[in-house]
């Protein structure tokens, strides 16, 4: 008999359960995009790992935006506070050899910094835009598949 309880709860453990509640923020949003997830759910079990797919496509994209943004914006910090520091006069003429080599380490080391930061911004952007086309992909799938739904 405990065996049985072993055995039974090994497998509810083991299948993937999911609830269908959707928290109000999800609800709001599946209703920004005129999906009635309700109706949705009623039509096919389906429909509701598509509405958790299209959401976590979307907080996925959300997020690669933040860091593409937050990439970007330090990228471009970087390099222009190296340019900045780059161009200062360090009062280096051709009869002499300039003794401020500092500045061209620091500046060009920044410069370095940016460009490598701003160069991984370009994939999460372009990241950011596929899961975008994904999710409106899906969208559109069951609007087309459940025309009923958007007449609602």
């Amino acid at each position: 008999m405990k065996n049985m309880v072993y055995i039974i709860l090994g497998i509810i453990y083991t299948i993937q359960i999911t609830a269908q509640n959707f928290s109000a923020k999800q609800q709001q949003r599946l209703n920004g995009w005129e999906l009635d997830y309700e109706y949705l759910i009623k039509q096919s079990e389906a429909n509701g790992q598509k509405l958790l797919e299209i959401l976590d496509m979307d907080r996925k994209r959300k997020n690669n935006l933040i860091m593409g943004s937050s990439f970007a914006g330090l990228g471009l910090l970087f390099l222009t506070t190296g340019s900045l520091i780059l161009g200062q006069d360090a009062d280096c003429n051709d009869t002499r050899i300039c003794e401020n080599t500092g500045q061209f380490i620091v500046g060009g080391g920044l410069m370095v910094i940016g460009t490598f930061e701003v160069g991984v911004s370009l994939p999460l952007f372009f990241s950011a835009v596929k899961r975008k086309n994904k999710r409106n992909r899906i969208i559109k799938e069951l609007q087309l598949q459940y025309p009923i739904m958007s007449q609602q």
